[in-house]
Protein backbone atom coordinates (compact mmCIF):
# COMPACT_ATOMS: atom_id res chain seq x y z
CA UNK A 1 0.00 0.00 0.00
CA UNK A 2 1.36 3.39 -0.97
CA UNK A 3 2.07 5.65 1.99
CA UNK A 4 -0.46 8.49 2.33
CA UNK A 5 0.80 11.98 1.54
CA UNK A 6 1.09 14.69 4.18
CA UNK A 7 -1.97 16.42 2.72
CA UNK A 8 -4.00 13.23 2.98
CA UNK A 9 -2.98 12.71 6.59
CA UNK A 10 -4.11 16.24 7.48
CA UNK A 11 -7.40 15.71 5.66
CA UNK A 12 -7.99 12.27 7.19
CA UNK A 13 -7.16 13.60 10.67
CA UNK A 14 -9.85 16.27 10.31
CA UNK A 15 -12.33 13.69 9.06
CA UNK A 16 -11.57 11.46 12.06
CA UNK A 17 -12.00 14.37 14.45
CA UNK A 18 -15.36 15.41 13.02
CA UNK A 19 -16.58 11.82 13.40
CA UNK A 20 -15.08 11.40 16.87
CA UNK A 21 -15.61 14.65 18.77
CA UNK A 22 -15.34 12.64 21.97
CA UNK A 23 -11.55 12.91 21.59
CA UNK A 24 -11.71 16.46 22.95
CA UNK A 25 -13.61 15.45 26.10
CA UNK A 26 -10.72 14.08 28.23
CA UNK A 27 -8.62 17.21 27.78
CA UNK A 28 -11.50 19.49 28.74
CA UNK A 29 -12.53 17.37 31.75
CA UNK A 30 -8.98 16.89 33.03
CA UNK A 31 -8.21 20.58 32.57
CA UNK A 32 -11.36 21.53 34.48
CA UNK A 33 -10.67 19.08 37.32
CA UNK A 34 -7.01 20.07 37.61
CA UNK A 35 -8.01 23.73 37.63
CA UNK A 36 -10.56 23.19 40.41
CA UNK A 37 -8.19 21.13 42.56
CA UNK A 38 -5.33 23.57 42.01
CA UNK A 39 -7.61 26.46 42.97
CA UNK A 40 -8.67 24.72 46.18
CA UNK A 41 -5.08 23.96 47.17
CA UNK A 42 -4.01 27.51 46.32
CA UNK A 43 -6.61 28.79 48.78
CA UNK A 44 -4.82 26.86 51.53
CA UNK A 45 -1.77 29.07 51.06
CA UNK A 46 -1.30 31.31 54.10
CA UNK A 47 -1.74 35.02 53.60
CA UNK A 48 1.84 36.16 53.22
CA UNK A 49 1.11 39.81 52.65
CA UNK A 50 3.74 41.35 54.83
CA UNK A 51 6.52 39.51 56.61
CA UNK A 52 5.50 36.92 59.21
CA UNK A 53 7.19 37.64 62.53
CA UNK A 54 9.41 35.11 64.26
CA UNK A 55 11.57 32.29 62.96
CA UNK A 56 8.99 29.61 63.81
CA UNK A 57 6.25 31.48 61.94
CA UNK A 58 8.52 32.02 58.95
CA UNK A 59 9.34 28.32 58.87
CA UNK A 60 5.64 27.41 59.05
CA UNK A 61 4.81 29.74 56.18
CA UNK A 62 7.70 28.39 54.10
CA UNK A 63 6.84 24.75 54.80
CA UNK A 64 3.19 25.34 53.96
CA UNK A 65 4.08 27.02 50.68
CA UNK A 66 6.50 24.22 49.78
CA UNK A 67 3.94 21.48 50.44
CA UNK A 68 1.26 23.34 48.48
CA UNK A 69 3.55 23.88 45.51
CA UNK A 70 4.61 20.24 45.62
CA UNK A 71 1.00 19.08 45.59
CA UNK A 72 0.19 21.43 42.71
CA UNK A 73 3.16 20.07 40.75
CA UNK A 74 2.01 16.48 41.30
CA UNK A 75 -1.51 17.40 40.21
CA UNK A 76 -0.19 19.11 37.07
CA UNK A 77 1.99 16.09 36.20
CA UNK A 78 -0.91 13.69 36.74
CA UNK A 79 -3.14 15.86 34.53
CA UNK A 80 -0.46 15.93 31.83
CA UNK A 81 -0.04 12.14 31.84
CA UNK A 82 -3.78 11.42 31.80
CA UNK A 83 -4.46 13.92 29.02
CA UNK A 84 -1.58 12.70 26.85
CA UNK A 85 -2.53 9.05 27.28
CA UNK A 86 -6.22 9.60 26.65
CA UNK A 87 -5.78 11.82 23.59
CA UNK A 88 -3.02 9.79 21.93
CA UNK A 89 -4.67 6.48 22.80
CA UNK A 90 -7.99 7.57 21.33
CA UNK A 91 -6.24 9.04 18.28
CA UNK A 92 -4.46 5.75 17.67
CA UNK A 93 -7.73 3.82 17.92
CA UNK A 94 -9.42 6.27 15.54
CA UNK A 95 -6.68 5.78 12.95
CA UNK A 96 -6.88 2.00 13.25
CA UNK A 97 -10.64 1.52 13.09
CA UNK A 98 -12.15 4.89 12.20
CA UNK A 99 -13.89 5.25 15.58
CA UNK A 100 -12.85 5.58 19.19
CA UNK A 101 -14.36 5.64 22.67
CA UNK A 102 -13.24 6.74 26.11
CA UNK A 103 -12.31 3.14 26.87
CA UNK A 104 -9.46 3.43 24.35
CA UNK A 105 -8.12 6.34 26.36
CA UNK A 106 -8.51 4.63 29.72
CA UNK A 107 -6.71 1.58 28.31
CA UNK A 108 -3.84 3.82 27.25
CA UNK A 109 -3.67 5.34 30.74
CA UNK A 110 -3.48 1.86 32.25
CA UNK A 111 -0.90 0.55 29.80
CA UNK A 112 1.24 3.56 28.95
CA UNK A 113 1.13 6.06 31.84
CA UNK A 114 4.61 4.97 32.91
CA UNK A 115 5.93 5.41 29.38
CA UNK A 116 4.51 8.93 29.19
CA UNK A 117 5.88 9.88 32.61
CA UNK A 118 9.42 8.80 31.71
CA UNK A 119 9.10 10.37 28.25
CA UNK A 120 7.97 13.61 29.88
CA UNK A 121 11.05 13.61 32.13
CA UNK A 122 13.34 13.09 29.14
CA UNK A 123 11.52 15.83 27.23
CA UNK A 124 11.96 18.19 30.16
CA UNK A 125 15.70 17.50 30.38
CA UNK A 126 16.28 17.81 26.63
CA UNK A 127 14.10 20.91 26.57
CA UNK A 128 16.22 22.54 29.29
CA UNK A 129 19.35 21.89 27.22
CA UNK A 130 17.66 23.38 24.14
CA UNK A 131 16.61 26.41 26.17
CA UNK A 132 20.15 26.96 27.47
CA UNK A 133 21.51 26.76 23.92
CA UNK A 134 18.80 29.02 22.49
CA UNK A 135 20.70 32.35 22.85
CA UNK A 136 23.74 30.84 21.09
CA UNK A 137 21.78 29.22 18.25
CA UNK A 138 19.36 32.05 17.49
CA UNK A 139 16.52 29.88 18.90
CA UNK A 140 17.25 27.09 16.42
CA UNK A 141 17.85 24.66 19.29
CA UNK A 142 14.27 25.17 20.46
CA UNK A 143 12.93 24.64 16.95
CA UNK A 144 15.02 21.49 16.59
CA UNK A 145 13.76 20.26 19.95
CA UNK A 146 10.18 20.78 18.79
CA UNK A 147 10.69 18.93 15.51
CA UNK A 148 12.79 16.01 16.70
CA UNK A 149 10.57 15.24 19.69
CA UNK A 150 7.31 15.61 17.76
CA UNK A 151 6.53 11.88 17.71
CA UNK A 152 7.62 11.05 21.27
CA UNK A 153 4.20 10.75 22.91
CA UNK A 154 2.80 8.91 19.89
CA UNK A 155 5.67 6.43 20.18
CA UNK A 156 5.13 6.04 23.94
CA UNK A 157 1.37 5.47 23.68
CA UNK A 158 0.58 4.16 20.19
CA UNK A 159 3.92 2.36 19.83
CA UNK A 160 3.93 1.24 23.50
CA UNK A 161 7.61 2.14 23.81
CA UNK A 162 9.32 3.07 27.10
CA UNK A 163 10.11 6.77 27.55
CA UNK A 164 13.73 6.69 26.42
CA UNK A 165 12.97 4.45 23.45
CA UNK A 166 10.05 6.69 22.47
CA UNK A 167 12.31 9.73 22.40
CA UNK A 168 14.94 7.88 20.37
CA UNK A 169 12.34 6.67 17.88
CA UNK A 170 11.01 10.22 17.48
CA UNK A 171 14.55 11.45 16.74
CA UNK A 172 15.06 8.60 14.25
CA UNK A 173 11.80 9.29 12.40
CA UNK A 174 12.39 13.04 12.25
CA UNK A 175 15.94 12.54 11.01
CA UNK A 176 14.96 9.99 8.36
CA UNK A 177 11.90 11.94 7.18
CA UNK A 178 13.01 15.47 7.98
CA UNK A 179 11.15 17.14 5.11
CA UNK A 180 7.82 15.63 6.07
CA UNK A 181 8.40 16.35 9.75
CA UNK A 182 9.31 19.95 8.96
CA UNK A 183 6.07 20.47 7.02
CA UNK A 184 3.98 18.85 9.74
CA UNK A 185 5.71 20.80 12.50
CA UNK A 186 5.32 24.19 10.81
CA UNK A 187 1.69 23.67 9.83
CA UNK A 188 0.72 22.43 13.28
CA UNK A 189 2.64 25.27 14.92
CA UNK A 190 0.74 27.85 12.88
CA UNK A 191 -2.61 26.14 13.54
CA UNK A 192 -1.98 26.00 17.27
CA UNK A 193 -0.93 29.66 17.29
CA UNK A 194 -4.16 30.73 15.59
CA UNK A 195 -6.15 28.40 17.84
CA UNK A 196 -4.66 29.98 20.94
CA UNK A 197 -5.33 33.48 19.63
CA UNK A 198 -8.98 32.63 18.96
CA UNK A 199 -9.34 30.92 22.34
CA UNK A 200 -7.72 33.91 24.03
CA UNK A 201 -10.23 36.22 22.35
CA UNK A 202 -13.20 34.18 23.59
CA UNK A 203 -11.73 33.83 27.08
CA UNK A 204 -12.64 37.45 27.85
CA UNK A 205 -16.31 36.96 27.00
CA UNK A 206 -18.60 36.79 30.06
CA UNK A 207 -20.16 33.56 31.31
CA UNK A 208 -19.57 31.07 28.47
CA UNK A 209 -16.37 32.68 27.21
CA UNK A 210 -13.88 30.53 29.17
CA UNK A 211 -15.81 27.36 28.29
CA UNK A 212 -15.79 28.20 24.57
CA UNK A 213 -12.09 29.05 24.80
CA UNK A 214 -11.34 25.69 26.44
CA UNK A 215 -13.28 23.82 23.76
CA UNK A 216 -11.52 25.65 20.93
CA UNK A 217 -8.12 25.03 22.49
CA UNK A 218 -8.83 21.34 22.94
CA UNK A 219 -10.15 20.96 19.37
CA UNK A 220 -6.83 22.30 18.11
CA UNK A 221 -4.87 20.00 20.43
CA UNK A 222 -6.91 16.93 19.47
CA UNK A 223 -6.48 17.67 15.77
CA UNK A 224 -2.73 18.14 16.21
CA UNK A 225 -2.46 14.83 18.06
CA UNK A 226 -4.46 13.07 15.33
CA UNK A 227 -2.08 14.45 12.69
CA UNK A 228 1.04 13.47 14.63
CA UNK A 229 -0.27 9.98 15.38
CA UNK A 230 -1.26 9.54 11.73
CA UNK A 231 2.18 10.59 10.52
CA UNK A 232 3.77 8.37 13.17
CA UNK A 233 1.89 5.33 11.88
CA UNK A 234 2.98 6.16 8.33
CA UNK A 235 6.61 7.02 9.04
CA UNK A 236 7.71 4.77 11.89
CA UNK A 237 10.23 2.12 10.92
CA UNK A 238 8.99 -1.42 10.46
CA UNK A 239 5.31 -0.55 10.79
CA UNK A 240 3.44 -3.83 10.85
CA UNK A 241 -0.16 -2.71 10.91
CA UNK A 242 -1.84 -1.27 7.82
CA UNK A 243 -2.84 2.35 7.73
CA UNK A 244 -6.51 2.85 6.77
CA UNK A 245 -6.92 3.98 3.14
CA UNK A 246 -7.44 7.72 2.78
Amino acid sequence: MQAPTVENVFARAWDLLTKNWIIIVPGIVVGFVVGIISGVFSLTQPDTYGDPSGAAMSFAYGAGAFVTNLVLAVIAIAGYIITQCYTAGMAGAAWRSGTTTLSDGSRAVHDDAGNVLVAGIYLLLVGIVALVLAPFTFLLSLFAFYLFTLYTIASAVVGNHPGGSALRESFAIARARFGTTLIVGIVLGVLQLFGRLIAHFFAFAPLLGPIIAAIIAQVVVAYAVLVVVGEYLVLRPGVSEPVPPL
